[in-house]
């Protein structure tokens, strides 16, 4: 054996007896201590380690070019290249002296990271577990050495990855002040509290900047606090309190905002805004859904406005999506067979018109079976005190009523030469009101003489409407459904590249309807829903569904899917047809990232197109979206739309929305944004026009936000 392989095994075997020695003459588990060299200084009781030197205890790991740890006090000098780590905290440095027992040290220049946050400090110190003392410190989610945004304070302490700083100042590019804080506290775990910032132009509002707070309250209730400005109409103060809980079984939103409206007449409806807008303009909302058990939820939603117009001016996304906000709240219970619920929804505002539902209770029980028997049931009941209001002013006059609606159906599906399905049903509905009326037409002659001499007779038409108390409606109902299908494979085919086989399937099938005349008309009834407005109806749906499918992935899929269907109607109405239109709808999968769907209703008597709507949408595999809309209704809309989002997760991504009224030949809105999004900061800059019935609106605004915070991104609420 050579000399040299020797000298290194028994230095080797010398080293894990000293080791083990030490081990058992300390209390506890050893530290597991790797080195290029490793030497036992028995006088001192210090293991010194030069050259990539590794120290484990526990869950700590450190590393450095070179280490002495006292085998007694645990205590650890390392210098050259420090790397300190402790469950998911990181720190690096040049020095550090720390204790493995008391885990209490110095930790000279600090650098850490904690996800996604960097902390350095010019000093720093341990004073216990969970605890760090630090001098002179940055905090940024930058790395590098001059980072774009940072906070910046003399003197900091962490305590259970949370930062606590003095007087503390936001710095843009390390060297430019744009923010004092006298005291600053956040999570480096999560992003509890962050400032949202949209600077902009809007030439209704004129220049704005929209700011908003987010911070903890306590538990899973947190608050935003907003201070707004726009030139053109003064100063904005909102607050939201919202809430969620880490499972989602519930959250909600409590929010309030308030704006004097320096000019309250600029804006969309000019002319009638002067009656009900005035200069104090303010919204409230509450929104609350709970998830109360696998089975009970409950939805809420309650807005009191200054005045129609509010949304519509400051919070246009918002109103795009409600016009009419709701006020209502409904609890629903899912049973085995049954879904009950709740509701109410009440009017708020008295500009609006609306249902009041004060309260609603229903009952539905979906189709399921009776028993051992070939019958199903389905059912749908409610009881409902109702009241229809107007707006103020209005010349109609509001009208309440109780109804009672219960409808029942029993269906016996068969089939027939084991291919024919036929479903036969009967039903009844019945609906009870505790107000009916009688409308009576009448004519009355007028003489008229002016003043030449010459009389002439007009007649007047008026309808007397006289109150008869409560009734009940009965509408008995018959039908049945058919169909059959009918198949076609070709198990060798490819379709369009990625489909394994074809498989086309024809549906021929008909749905014959028959309601009875009821006793009480609609006309004789109050109108609340679609309820009161149920006739007598005699029809055949006739229909031809066809689909392709293939496989892809395995898993099966309609290529195309196409529902042909038109009603003959056995018993017309007055200025009927014998059929009514023809409606085509579509959906169509030619390619796993391209989704088609349209509808459409043909005049088969005027050879005319009544409705056609088609989108279009492309989901790439770089998450860009592509979508394309045409909406079409003869002599009254004729709209195109394009929406692309492009590059998402690209450092450059593109943004634009257009819709065009093809009526009109006017471009009604388009939109453009480009995003670039950075290491540390990312920002957008977009653009849109809007051309309304009465304002053109031009809007430019900036989004800057922090990359590894999205959900900070304050978005254009116009």
């Amino acid at each position: 054996m050579p000399l040299t392989t020797w000298l290194i095994r028994a230095a080797a075997a010398g080293f894990l007896v000293i080791w083990a020695a030490t081990a058992q003459a300390q209390p506890g588990r050893p530290l597991d201590i790797t080195a290029d060299s490793l030497e036992y200084l028995a006088d001192q009781k210090l293991m010194v380690g030069r050259g990539n030197v590794e120290v484990r205890d526990g869950g700590v790991v450190l590393k450095s070019d070179y280490m002495a740890v006292n085998t007694e006090t645990r205590e650890v000098h390392a210098v050259g290249n420090v790397f300190y780590q402790s469950g998911a905290d990181t720190w690096t440095g040049q020095e550090f002296r720390y204790n493995l027992r008391t885990k209490q040290g110095d930790f000279g220049a600090f650098k850490a990271y904690y996800d996604p946050f960097y902390v350095t400090a010019l000093a720093s110190r341990r004073i216990s577990e969970n605890e760090y003392e630090l001098e002179g410190v940055v905090l940024t989610t930058c790395d590098g050495e001059r980072p774009e945004v940072s906070i910046e304070a003399d003197r900091a302490n962490i305590r259970n990855n949370r930062v606590r700083m003095n007087n503390a100042v936001v710095y843009i590019a390390d060297t430019v002040p744009i923010f004092y804080m006298p005291y600053y506290t956040r999570s480096l775990n999560s992003h509890e509290r962050f400032f949202q910032f949209l600077p902009g132009y809007n030439s209704r509002l004129g220049a704005f900047l929209l700011t908003a707070y987010n911070y903890p309250i306590a538990g899973p209730v947190r608050g935003i606090t907003h201070l707004d400005y726009r030139t053109k109409r003064g100063l904005g103060f909102g607050q939201d309190f919202a809430w969620k809980d880490q499972e989602k079984t519930y959250e909600g939103i409590v929010q309030g905002y308030y704006l004097n409206d320096d000019d309250p007449t600029i804006g969309p409806a000019r002319e009638n805004r002067e009656a009900l807008v005035e200069e104090e303009r303010y919204r409230i909302r509450l929104a609350h859904r709970h998830q109360l058990s696998e089975r009970d939820s409950f939805l809420g939603e309650a807005n009191y406005l200054s005045d129609p117009y509010i949304l519509k001016d400051f919070f246009r996304k918002e109103y795009r999506e409600a016009v009419q906000p709701e006020n209502r709240a409904t609890l629903t219970h899912r049973g085995d067979n049954f879904i009950a619920a709740a509701q109410v929804n009440k009017r708020l505002n008295d500009f609006y018109s609306n249902v009041d539902r004060m309260p609603e209770l229903t009952l539905d029980v979906p189709r399921i079976p009776i028993g051992e028997t070939d019958l199903y049931y389905e059912s749908r009941n409610s009881a409902s005190y109702l009241e229809r209001v107007f707006p103020e002013g209005s010349t109609s006059e509001d009208y309440d009523a109780f109804r009672f609606d219960t409808g029942h159906q029993l269906y016996y599906p068969l089939r027939l030469g084991g291919f024919l399905n036929l479903i036969p049903r009967v039903g009844y509905q019945g609906t009870y009101y505790s107000e009916t009326f009688s409308r009576t037409v009448v004519t009355n002659a007028n003489v008229i003489t002016p003043t030449n001499g010459a009389s002439f007779v007009t007649n007047e038409v008026r309808t007397i409407v006289q109150e008869k108390g409560g009734n009940v409606r009965h509408i008995p109902k018959l039908g049945m459904e058919g169909s059959f299908k009918a198949f076609r494979a070709w198990d060798d085919l490819i379709v369009l590249g990625d489909g394994d086989g074809l498989r086309h399937v024809a549906e021929p099938y008909f749905d014959h309807t028959y309601w009875g005349e009821p006793n009480l008309l609609p006309n004789e009834l109050p109108q609340f829903d679609g309820i009161d407005t149920l006739n007598k109806r005699h029809d055949i749906r006739l229909g031809f569904r066809n689909k392709l499918q293939t496989r892809r992935n395995d898993n099966p899929v309609d290529v195309i899917d196409l529902n042909l269907y038109t009603f003959y109607r056995v018993e017309k109405n007055a200025n009927e047809e014998d059929f009514s239109d023809l409606f085509l709808d579509g959906n169509l999968r030619l390619h796993r990232s391209m989704l088609i769907e349209f509808d459409s209703a043909f005049d088969p008597y005027e050879s005319e197109l009544r409705t056609f709507n088609t989108r279009v949408m492309f989901n790439l595999e770089d998450a860009s979206y592509i979508g394309l809309e045409h909406r079409y209704r003869k002599d009254s809309q004729n709209l195109l739309g394009l929406t692309l989002d492009l590059f998402p997760r690209d450092r450059w991504s593109f943004q634009f929305a257009a819709r065009y009224n093809a009526e009109e030949s006017e471009l009604e809105e388009h939109f453009y944004m480009v995003k670039r999004r950075g290491q540390c900061v990312s920002w957008g800059l977009g653009v849109r026009e809007i051309r309304d019935q009465e304002d053109d609106e031009l809007e430019v605004f900036l989004l800057v936000w922090l990359t590894a915070f999205p959900d900070a991104l304050i978005q254009a609420n116009y």
